[in-house]
């Protein structure tokens, strides 16, 4: 079993029961690094050394590409190994300390005063006017990318003014009740009227944009930008701060995240506070209006 014998496996048995962002991650690391390398060697007889050597080569654009490829090369491997397809290999000599840098963990809290730049950037941009939607709701919802990304039309229900994420694109594998502010109905009403079933299409208007378009989008507009470096991710702590900042309960900006509440609430207290949730967003979204203005 080459190296790629041993993707291609994994990407057949394992990969496809992954979400489908996760599965374009995993897809995109395996085309770009895996498939190719070490043509014609035995998995097995690949010397520890060779490994490093190969990691190594690929810190020196990425450090932090490094470390991540190694972790899923390690999967990959791991999973043939339960499968018995190999048996083991010199990688599992390797830590993953030694190989680059781990991403770290994230600290930036665009101000509303970054965020209204950011917001007029993408106004202005001559990108598609899905792509621009897609990234200004984000700023206005804090949802994870792919939530928004991957949604259909049906997920809205615009009179119940409720937005459902349906468990398959959600990160907890649960279905997510969320409200429909005002801004950002605004939004969503534009984007109905032009596109069909999928509402942040790409080239193609029946898929969805991928996740590698949309950040080289936002990639463009960060470097246009004279602001210190942020993520699209950045946005969600931009909001969890902001909606603190103005009064929200801690309670009701975990349930605007997503994220399970401790102890008792956690296992007995379903409720989702939506009318709470809704009166955070319209405070948030207005206090970025007066950026705006």
């Amino acid at each position: 079993m080459t190296l790629g014998d041993c993707v291609a496996y994994w990407m057949k048995h394992y990969v496809p029961q992954l979400k489908v962002g996760t599965q374009t991650l995993y897809r995109s690391f395996a085309k770009n690094y895996l498939i190719g390398a070490f043509p014609g060697r035995n998995v097995e007889t690949i010397h520890a050394r060779e490994w490093m050597e190969w990691l190594d080569t690929i810190c020196l654009d990425s450090s932090k590409t490094a470390n991540s490829l190694f972790t899923k090369l390690r999967a990959g491997l791991n999973f043939c190994k339960s499968k018995f397809i190999i048996e083991k290999t010199d990688l599992d000599r390797i830590k993953r300390q030694h190989v680059g840098k781990a991403p770290e963990v994230g600290t930036r809290v665009p101000t509303f005063s970054e965020l209204s730049m950011i917001w007029l950037a993408i106004e202005r941009s001559r990108a598609s006017s899905s792509n621009k939607a897609l990234h200004q709701l984000t700023i206005l919802r804090g949802n994870r990318l792919s939530e928004l990304r991957l949604a259909r039309r049906c997920h809205f229900d615009m009179e119940a003014g409720i937005w459902m994420v349906p468990k398959e694109i959600s990160k907890t594998n649960m279905p997510i009740r969320r409200p429909i502010p005002t801004k950002a109905r605004v939004i969503l009403e534009r984007i109905m009227e032009t596109y069909e079933d999928v509402l942040f299409p790409g080239g193609d208007l029946d898929k969805p944009i991928t996740i590698s378009a949309a950040n080289r989008y936002i990639r463009c507009i960060r470097d246009s930008l004279p602001i210190e470096d942020w993520r699209t991710h950045d946005f969600r702590r931009s909001l969890s701060t902001g909606a603190s900042e103005l009064g929200v309960m801690p309670h009701v900006v975990e349930k605007m995240f997503d994220h399970e509440l401790g102890g008792v609430l956690a296992v007995y207290n379903k409720h989702d506070w939506l009318k709470e949730q809704l009166e955070g967003y319209e405070l948030y979204a207005e206090k970025l209006d007066n950026y705006l203005k």
